[in-house]
């Protein structure tokens, strides 16, 4: 047997079946600040993408999406920001859009 296949049959022996996970999250052999660290990790990880998801439901749902908001802040940054007439923000984001398709 190769040192490869020694490696590979420890390291799943040693992995917790699924579904039935213990505390020890990184399988060391006992449970510490470290296993503490990672559940937390995890916990904000899954916080982080259930809020993210919600959000993005939230905002199809009332009829804006990234793209719109996107679109309003370049809006806001050429007049407000940058000082731009409205013409010449209209100009430049037309520029912009033409550019965007060609490249795509």
């Amino acid at each position: 047997m190769s040192k490869f296949n020694n490696y590979f049959s420890n390291l799943v022996e040693g992995l917790d079946p699924v579904g039935k996970e213990d505390k020890d999250i990184n399988n060391d052999g006992k449970v510490d600040a470290t296993d503490e660290y990672l559940s937390k990790r995890r916990e904000a990880i899954s916080q982080a993408i259930a809020k993210g998801k919600q959000e993005e439901e939230e905002a199809i749902k009332s009829g804006h999406d990234n793209k719109h908001n996107t679109a309003l802040e370049i809006w806001d940054l050429l007049l407000n920001k940058k000082g731009y007439k409205p013409t010449e923000a209209i100009e430049i984001i037309n520029l912009a859009k033409t550019a965007f398709e060609h490249l795509v």
